[in-house]
């Protein structure tokens, strides 16, 4: 069979490939686990987030979504507000169960048994051609993921509430970009993450993207102040 293949330039999403392998799981748990990894890292995870994105309803939604967890792709808590209720529910999304090989050989994902195999009889002086290519460009690819695979870095559980994952490369960005608040930043994405349920695939992002946002709405809320128009008597504007 075919296969036509898009050149991928821009606007595609590299993922491991451990969940596309993965027998225990269904075809559309595979494909709702595809597109978690491929949202944007400050998305806000919910049922109904989904579900407008999807053409499932919330019953298909919430029954994939036990089956991830099932298998270790997805783990769901209920955080409790300070007034005793509870809050939203926090998603936290792995690529690949915990303590999962990311070299496991599943079965079944090399060629295909065909009932109807070729029926020529092979030269035994001429065998078949190997196609050296494409078995080098498997190689690379292969070697390439197990790469990737092993540079994933470490993250540690930083804030009160221990919700803010962050790697050492990361946590030492934060503190060049902001030395003087930067812990106050940790703690006020922890407590807001704990209260609301709310998640983020990548918590330096979204610090980022909060302090950009607190710094345009300062400019926002500037305001005409008369003293900076004042000047001394012999001065001159």
């Amino acid at each position: 069979m075919a296969v036509f293949r898009v050149e991928k330039n821009s606007n595609y999403t590299t993922m491991c490939n451990y969940h596309l392998r993965d027998q225990n799981l269904s075809l559309k748990a595979k494909g709702l686990l595809s597109l978690f990894l491929s949202l944007p890292d400050a998305w806000h995870y919910s049922i109904r987030g989904i579900v407008a994105i999807s053409k499932e309803g919330v019953d298909s939604v919430n029954s994939t979504l036990r089956e991830l967890e099932e298998c270790g792709y997805l783990i769901r808590s209920q955080k409790r507000l300070e007034n005793g209720r509870m809050g939203e529910i926090e998603y936290v999304i792995y690529e690949m169960p915990d303590g999962a090989d990311p070299d496991a050989d599943f079965p079944g994902t090399g060629s295909p048994y065909t009932e109807n195999p070729d029926t020529v009889l092979s030269d035994p002086e001429n065998p078949r051609e190997i196609n050296k290519d494409k078995t080098s460009t498997e190689r690379t690819n292969t070697e390439i993921n197990k790469k990737r695979e092993s540079k994933r870095p470490v993250r540690h559980r930083y804030g009160q509430y221990q919700n803010v994952l962050l790697s050492d490369e990361e946590m030492e960005k934060l503190m060049n970009e902001f030395p003087n608040d930067y812990q106050n930043r940790i703690e006020r994405l922890s407590e807001y993450m704990a209260s609301t349920g709310k998640i983020y695939k990548n918590h330096l992002a979204t610090m980022r993207s909060w302090a950009k946002r607190d710094s345009q709405k300062s400019q926002e809320n500037k305001t005409y102040d008369h003293g900076n128009y004042q000047f001394a008597a012999g001065e001159s504007l």
